[in-house]
């Protein structure tokens, strides 16, 4: 048999919509950009020399900077305010990349080697050496300067940006696509069911929804918190047990429109089960504007996390998020702009990216594509 003569090899809607997937660049660069960005939500906080939870008291809202803190020049005035403290007397201070070294003079009564503890409780200095001579009048006294990095800055108690950033993307990352998927399945099954069977089980599916719409969504959470406790667990069930109720709508309309083609038609005729035309016909008709309409679910989701947060009632300190990072930066955007900047910027980034996203699963899901 001749290559001409083979029989094509035909693909499926899922072979299919990967080949058409991977020719929309902006599509496969926006699946780029948000597994990065979850790669560093997730491992970031791990390797980053600092804690999302640590304070640096003596570093509150300075700017972001590729040097070390303490700059060169605050390093002499904080170790003369803990000479202050230990009561001690020497020469000019010599500083050598890392290490601070210092002459002492003793004045009536020797030092005290017990000195070294007000630089052991410093957070600008540490592991002290006094090395004093036999009478202990004089010695030479040697400190180690903690240098910080804050490529992004600090907040307002002194926490690194960077870190919270990170933490923020996680955490937001997390309840949007919990969220989400929790509103695909539940608003999937129950669009998809009522707008299917039809009748009196649709009437009666569709009413329960309408019920659903009218509760506030933040009595509806105050209730979940009341009765449950607050946790990030209890955040995403009330995002996701409110948002699934448009899904719920978009598919009954779609899956009303479906069931009246040819092709379901033709599977009832040939004796197909309704679960069976349900999974394999309906639904996966469904996939483009589904697919596209969850990708918008995520930032909605992001929001409303943001919101909650604002009332008091999402995510605590010391844990943050994005939205709770922007409400925090907007307050304090005249003095600290960085404070704003950087969250503003990545939770536009992942928007773009969902977008874009989108856009490209709904281009190649969709059968007319084909």
């Amino acid at each position: 048999m001749t290559d001409a003569t083979l029989p094509a090899v035909s693909r499926s809607l899922w072979q299919d919509a990967w080949l058409r997937l991977r020719k929309n660049r902006a599509a496969v660069a926006s699946a780029v950009v948000l597994a990065v960005l979850a790669l560093v939500g997730i491992f970031g906080p791990m390797l980053s020399p600092h804690s999302h939870a640590t304070i640096y008291q003596q570093y509150v809202r300075v700017a972001p900077s590729f040097e070390a803190y303490p700059k060169a020049e605050d390093i002499l005035p904080g170790f003369e305010r803990e000479m202050k403290r230990a009561r001690l007397t020497g020469a000019e201070p010599v500083l050598e990349g890392s290490r601070l070294s210092v002459a002492l003079t003793a004045g009536e009564k020797p030092i005290d080697p017990r000195v070294t503890r007000y630089f052991e409780r410093s957070e600008l200095f540490s592991a002290p050496q006094l090395d004093l001579a036999e009478d202990g009048m004089t010695g030479t006294l040697t400190v180690s300067v903690n240098r910080q990095y804050f490529i992004l800055g600090t907040d307002n108690l002194g926490r690194d940006m960077l870190t919270r950033i990170m933490i923020g993307i996680r955490i937001s990352l997390a309840i949007g696509l919990l969220a989400s998927v929790m509103a695909l399945i539940i608003g999937v099954a129950w669009g998809a069911t009522a707008g299917y069977l039809g009748g009196r089980i649709d009437n009666v599916m569709m009413r329960i929804v309408d019920i659903l719409y009218s509760l506030p969504f933040i009595f509806f959470v105050i209730l979940l918190l009341v009765f449950f406790g607050r946790s990030l667990v209890i955040i995403f069930i009330a995002i996701g047990a409110t948002e699934w109720l448009d899904m719920a709508r978009i598919v009954r309309g779609q899956t009303l429109s479906l069931k009246r083609r040819e092709f379901v038609q033709a599977a009832e005729a040939l004796g197909a089960t309704r679960r069976g035309i349900l999974t394999r016909h309906i639904v996966p008709n469904l996939l483009g504007p589904v697919v596209v309409f969850v990708t918008l679910l995520v930032p909605k989701a992001i929001l409303l996390e943001s919101l909650l947060s604002f009332l008091g009632l999402g995510v605590q300190d010391p844990m943050t998020s994005l939205g709770l990072l922007i409400s925090e930066g907007a307050q304090n955007m005249r003095g600290a702009a960085w404070q704003l900047i950087g969250p503003a910027l990545t939770l536009t980034a992942i928007l773009f990216a969902l977008n874009f996203l989108g856009d490209g699963l709904r281009d190649s899901l969709d059968p007319k594509e084909r």
